[in-house]
């Protein structure tokens, strides 16, 4: 089931219970959803009814990313909870395929929260003045959303030891942080 088809009610519910899922990765990937709609508000109200072809490449943009945002909701949930329910049945530790299918998802969603700051950032000189704090607040709420995801990342990298993608994964989760605190600065924003 997706969580985009609970309420938000159900969703806060079901994030708030003792369930192992969902939990922050899934969290995190509504929360990025939730700004990229900020986004495309800000967006369509700058277009008004006038066919500007940047603002209506940006706009596709926009809803392609927030499709992809949260098919990563609901691989976390997947993913995540494959590595729990595994994790309870076996007493050998964990699987590490299942470990580097929920590093990989994380570092996957915090990759497209970066695509999401790179939009915001360019759209901000094509909206309107009044919608700019908008676009300013998505790409705060992105940048969070990465940084959450981050920490996952973080957090399997024990699981991750040894493995040859293990120091590849935190390279690249290096410059993706790296890469959104500049981008972030650039706004002129801070964290």
């Amino acid at each position: 089931m997706s969580i985009w088809s609970t309420t938000m009610e159900a969703f806060c519910e079901q994030v708030a219970s003792s369930a192992p899922v969902p939990s922050c990765g899934a969290a995190a990937c509504a929360s990025a959803g939730f700004s990229l709609a900020l986004l495309l508000m800000a967006l369509r109200k700058s277009a008004g009814g006038e066919q500007d072809p940047e603002l209506a490449g940006r706009i596709a943009e926009t809803e392609a990313l927030l499709a992809v945002i949260k098919a990563h909701a609901d691989n976390d949930m997947k993913t995540f909870g494959a590595f729990i329910e595994d994790s309870a049945s076996s007493s050998s530790g964990h699987d590490p395929q299942l470990s580097l299918d929920v590093t990989l998802g994380s570092l996957a969603a915090a990759r497209s929260c970066l695509k999401g700051i790179e939009l915001a950032a360019a759209a901000m000189p094509r909206v309107k003045k009044t919608l700019k704090c908008d676009v300013t607040s998505c790409a705060l709420i992105l940048h969070a959303s990465l940084s959450a995801l981050l920490i996952n990342v973080d957090a399997d990298a024990d699981n991750l030891s040894g493995s040859r993608q293990g120091a590849r994964v935190m390279g690249d989760r290096a410059e993706i942080q790296r890469a959104a605190d500049d981008l972030l600065a650039s706004l002129r924003v801070t964290p």
